[in-house]
């Protein structure tokens, strides 16, 4: 038996009645050329599929939590595991276009996943005609709980798709792919072990805080008060309940790689961060919304380091920096971007600091800090919204005899916090998806429009 770790956990117990944790990963394949063979055999791809899932231990395991939280929960062996049943396919309405598309997979990310069985499910579309130049392409849909997997760890089993199957791969049982079998005794054992262990942690980490708690203080009572940074509310600090909604952008990598020459030491982070800042800023313009002050984006960062990690779970640190969103000329953004970031992640920060506190949390306590998160929409007075930006596979690569033409993805929402673009890329493109609600963002094609037009107007500095 395998235990989830705290910051799995957080995604979790975050997960409200009607905002769920789960990230979906759209892979869009193009259909078959004039006088190529027509159809797909979808019943071999699915088989593909379970054959490239199976030695992912989230393939036949399932959550078991313990009661009133008295420790994390644990994966364990799904003794009704069917994988068939895992898997779903379905024409896409008439006429098989974006937006048929687009609706079906917000209606798909915003449908609750079954928690008593494993946290994966696929949904194949056919007749997709909005993939390529053909018709008759076909999109998977991968939904899999962000207790399960991280952005990173997504493009690991991405990559993992497109290698060849191995021998292992194919002979290896179902039960060979769980774990020992639970004993409520040993996970007894372990609660008031691991409740000792956490709170030896959280102690230590908190007394190596000290230093930047007293300094960050001290900082605090000598700034005037309207010197003080902060962060100022603004629609996309809503509430996230209901449907979801997204839209995706693609733009070439390589100007994308260009635009950091706007600023010496900028990186491609920093790029994407001042495009989003530029849009943003046409956006609340439009809407009379625009004031002098700048918005906050919390920003994720790999924490897994160049060794050969887990591709499950969840490794994440993260820090919050302002965009500028108030700076009219986006080099001058750009610069300003840059140091926030550097500073960001150079040193410590009270993200960083909520972050460690959070990784060391018993469990009962990080439950009950969830709850209060959610119920006080706390995360809203640490940003405005979510930029995170995940590299994918470089070059083209194909599943089970396919080319996979584009991808795309959608995080999941957290209460307070209304807009997430999420900015993975593939094949010499980044693609800015966009992902909120409908009463948060009810005209998203007029801000994916404001993405346009901020690459744009950068790509007029070079």
């Amino acid at each position: 038996m395998e235990q989830i770790k705290p910051q799995d956990a957080q995604f979790l117990y975050t997960e409200t009645a009607d905002n769920f944790n789960h990230i979906t990963l759209l892979l869009n394949f193009d259909g078959p050329a004039e006088g190529e063979k027509k159809g797909v055999d979808y019943g071999a791809l699915i088989k593909f599929l379970q054959l490239k899932l199976k030695p992912h231990p989230i393939f036949s395991q399932r959550l078991l939590r313990l009661p009133a939280e008295l420790d994390y929960p644990y994966w364990v062996y799904d003794e009704e595991f069917e994988p068939d049943a895992h898997f779903t396919v379905t024409p896409l309405t008439v006429p098989g276009d974006w937006k048929a598309l687009r609706e079906e997979v917000c209606y798909l990310h915003s449908q609750p996943m079954d928690m008593h069985r494993p946290l994966w499910d696929i949904t194949i579309f056919t007749g997709v005609n909005c993939n390529g130049s053909n018709k008759g392409g076909f999109t998977i849909v991968i939904r899999l709980h962000h207790v399960a997997i991280d952005g990173v760890g997504m493009v690991k089993l991405l990559a993992s798709f497109a290698s060849p199957i191995s021998d292992v791969a194919e002979s290896a049982s179902l039960e060979e792919s769980g774990v020992a079998e639970f004993s409520w005794t040993n996970a007894a054992g372990r609660a008031v072990k691991n409740r000792l262990r956490h709170s030896i942690d959280l102690g230590r980490t908190l007394l190596n805080s000290t230093d930047y708690v007293s300094d960050s203080a001290r900082r605090f009572l000598r700034t005037k008060p309207s010197e003080r940074p902060r962060v100022y509310p603004c629609r996309f600090n809503a509430s996230v309940g209901g449907d979801k909604i997204f839209d995706v952008l693609s733009v070439d990598l390589k100007v994308l790689s260009a635009l950091r020459s706007l600023h010496a030491g900028a990186t491609m982070n920093d790029v994407i961060l001042a495009i989003c800042a530029g849009a943003l800023r046409r956006y609340l313009e439009k809407h009379q919304e625009l004031n002098s002050h700048s918005l906050v984006a919390w920003v994720p960062v790999n924490a897994r380091g160049s060794g050969g990690a887990s591709d499950t779970g969840n490794n994440l640190s993260a820090f919050t920096a302002p965009i500028y969103s108030n700076i009219v000329d986006p080099a001058a953004r750009l610069a300003k971007i840059a140091a926030a970031t550097q500073n960001g992640k150079s040193g410590k920060s009270a993200t960083g600091l909520l972050l460690s506190v959070t990784k060391n949390l018993p469990a009962t306590e990080q439950y009950l800090f969830a709850r209060a998160i959610n119920a006080t929409s706390a995360a809203s007075s640490t940003c405005n919204l979510f930029v995170s930006n995940v590299p994918g596979p470089a070059e083209p690569i194909s599943l089970a005899g396919h080319r996979l033409e584009s991808l795309g993805g959608l995080p999941p929402l957290g209460e307070g916090m209304g807009l997430f673009i999420a900015t993975p890329s593939y094949n010499g493109k980044l693609y800015f998806n966009v992902i909120s609600t409908a009463s948060i963002l009810p005209d998203i094609e007029f801000f994916m429009e404001c993405i346009e037009a901020s690459f744009t107007e950068m790509k007029s500095k070079l």
